[in-house]
């Protein structure tokens, strides 16, 4: 069974659209204040610490658009509002016909829409850093936990993730450049069975690496 959180896909359509006109409204009316404008899209690897697996195996895209401002020559300011696909999963296969699972099998799909807040420091004249904190809504859900299917499951996630940013940019021609970006959930995304925490280990997080490519309108 697929596991859809309930939303009002409307209102969503409604928002994105609104937020695009705003983005390409400033971007167009704003150039001599320093804004820009573009497009971005690429690859994420995650994983999900908190759920008993390791290694960032399950792969996804990540696409937008962003609009960003300089307060010098060293200094800026970014944001973002992209759809970007994370979980996490093991790398053993599914259950053969004769229902034979050597290896535990696992594999969770989160759709999210997010939106990062950052704050750049340009080093040099083709690299930057990022750092920030972000949004995130939650709109679908897949879980399926032994290779038979996905199903509901059995601890519900939560609608929100907070996620913080640290990254590296390389800008090899003036309107494009290349992101490479670590992201972790500031707060739990799912909690424990039995709602069981250690100390700072409250549930479940979210814990990916990421490649954008972004183009300036």
């Amino acid at each position: 069974m697929i596991y859809n959180l309930r939303f009002n896909q409307r209102m969503i359509i409604a928002a994105s659209l609104f937020m695009i006109f705003m983005l390409l409204t400033i971007s167009l009316f704003a150039q001599n204040k320093g804004f820009v404008g573009g497009i971005m899209a690429g690859a994420v690897a995650s994983q999900v610490d908190g759920d008993k697996l390791s290694g960032y195996n399950k792969a996804g895209f990540q696409g937008g658009i962003f609009l960003t401002n300089k307060f010098g020559k060293k200094a800026g300011f970014s944001f973002e509002m992209k759809y970007i696909q994370k979980g996490s999963r093991t790398t053993s296969s599914p259950p053969d016909s004769v229902n034979i699972v050597p290896d535990r099998y696992y594999k969770l799909r989160l759709n999210y829409v997010e939106v990062p807040f950052l704050f750049n420091v340009y080093l040099k004249k083709k690299f930057m850093l990022e750092t920030g904190l972000g949004f995130a809504y939650l709109f679908r859900v897949r879980e399926d936990p032994d290779g038979y299917g996905f199903m509901l499951p059995d601890v519900p996630f939560k609608r929100f993730d907070f996620p913080f940013y640290f990254g590296v940019a390389y800008f090899p021609f003036e309107k494009f450049h290349i992101d490479f970006r670590y992201s972790y959930s500031t707060a739990a995304i799912r909690n424990h069975p039995g709602n069981q925490t250690w100390y700072f280990d409250r549930g479940q997080y979210n814990n990916l690496i990421s490649f954008g490519t972004y183009l300036n309108f």
